[in-house]
């Protein structure tokens, strides 16, 4: 491992100018081939922030990540001090911007309150047992770039990530039974992290239509933050054109996952025309708007929607999603597309809604599991596996990464949504076929689901 100096200019943010990146500097370690061409450039530990400055640099992402993932936010899990300390963290961070408030007395913060029986059941009602058990409090933190165009200034994107997490695992984990921080630098510190540095540039370089910036809280426990919003809206939804959401971008491999690309009949020919430049990564989209995250909850409100996302990993929902594990430069190149796609919606063209094709109809509680993370962005009918836990029901049936079931308790899986609904209805402990693809073969093999 090669330890070396290294920032990134501002290419494609804005189009507008280029710009040598911080007067600060970084280290970043990195595996340097000896041919000389860019590898992956992951994050250090130790690091130290450096100055801020508007172009998008693999040093400030480094820094953002380093300062919400760190143990001492313990998790950043909804309702605890730890998350109320990484809130108030973000709504300084907005402050040093120059991004105006849009909470009350000029405040960052815009606070919610949530049932404490969400900690224990994600599938519970935000508004169970509202009034007649314990509530805890989170809050959003937002701030806003004003648009510069009298016409259109009254029109507004929202640009959000959320920035809780696991805590010390439990609930949501995918390491039963283990008792560690859940620091979730890509998970979604990373988002964060994107919404910071496209702040501070759209801070210097203002749009026709305003821009609003958004971290939201108690994503985890079921976008409460986010439905919070659209409850009581610190900007009108009326007049909320789009949302683009940043949710787990920090470790880009071949694709970039862009879901909501069916919400606007607008989407299809600005993302041609944004990936047609060779530096854009490549993406895969997904029509549906609603999705597990933030922006299914403006999605819901009829406001278009794209959200950022480069694909499960091993480390999703465990310990061991760190600081080290992100792709700093992969993140570049997502916030360089992400910053066009911006600039492109506020610069006064139509943002038409349309409903999209529907393939998540309904919330379902899991009572079993198979042990594996989902390839969200897969469209070639089936489910892609992007890993299986060691220890679980899978890989005791002979499952690995890379794997396709195609059908499972004799039926047909054509997608994410279809096997959640067909896992709803499974008994653990009961075995279950599963009809598998591997590479050009099939095969068939049993598995017998663990209780979550």
């Amino acid at each position: 491992m090669t330890m070396f100096v290294r920032c990134h200019d501002a290419t494609g943010i804005g189009r507008a100018a280029r710009r040598v990146a911080l007067a600060g500097l970084i280290a970043l370690a990195a595996a340097a081939p000896a041919t000389g061409q860019t590898s992956t450039v992951h994050c250090a530990l130790n690091v130290v922030p450096p100055p801020s400055a508007p172009p998008v640099t693999t040093a400030e992402i480094c820094a953002t990540i380093a300062t919400l993932a760190d143990d001492s936010l313990e998790g950043r899990r909804a309702g605890t001090e730890a998350a109320d300390r990484a809130a108030r963290w973000v709504a300084s961070r907005f402050d040093e911007i120059g991004l105006e408030p849009l909470g009350g007395d000029g405040d960052y913060l815009l606070p919610f309150t949530f049932p404490a029986a969400l900690l224990r059941d994600p599938h519970a009602s935000p508004d169970a047992g509202a009034g007649s058990e314990a509530m805890l409090a989170s809050a959003n933190v937002a701030g806003l770039v004003r648009g510069t165009d009298p016409a259109l200034s009254d029109q507004a994107v929202v640009i959000g990530a959320h920035y809780d997490h696991l805590g010390w695992g439990g609930m949501g984990s995918l390491a039963p039974g283990e008792h560690a921080i859940h620091n979730g630098a890509d998970d979604n510190a990373s988002g964060v992290a994107g919404v910071i540095e496209l702040a501070e540039w759209f801070a210097a370089h203002p749009q026709p239509r305003t821009l609003v910036f958004a971290a939201f809280g108690a994503e985890e426990l079921g976008n409460i933050g986010s439905s919070a919003w659209g409850k009581d809206p610190p900007w009108p939804l009326e007049q909320t054109l789009a949302m683009i959401n940043l949710d787990m971008v920090g470790r880009l491999r071949e694709k970039l996952d862009v879901q909501g690309t069916g919400t606007s009949a607008a989407w299809p020919a600005l993302l041609d025309s944004l990936v047609a430049d060779p530096a854009a990564p490549e993406i895969a989209r997904v029509p549906d708007g609603f999705g597990p995250s933030d922006h299914a909850s403006f999605y819901g409100q009829k406001i278009p929607v794209l959200a950022f996302f480069t694909g499960a990993h091993e480390q999703y929902h465990r310990p061991s999603d760190d600081l080290e594990t992100i792709d700093a430069e992969g993140e570049v190149r997502v916030l360089e597309l992400a910053a066009r796609v911006i600039e492109a919606v506020a610069d006064g063209r139509e943002i038409p809604y349309s409903e999209a094709p529907v393939t998540q109809r309904r919330a379902v509680a899991f009572r079993v599991g198979l042990g594996v993370i989902p390839d969200y962005g897969y469209a070639d009918g089936g489910l892609l596996l992007a890993s299986v836990r060691p220890d679980g029901a899978a890989a005791a049936a002979g499952l690995q990464a890379g794997d396709v079931i195609v059908k499972l308790a004799g039926r047909d899986v054509a997608d994410v949504y279809a096997y959640t609904e067909i896992l709803a209805g499974l008994d653990a402990g009961v075995p279950v076929e599963a009809v598998v693809r591997r590479g050009e073969e099939s095969f068939t093999t049993r598995i017998t689901p663990a209780e979550r």
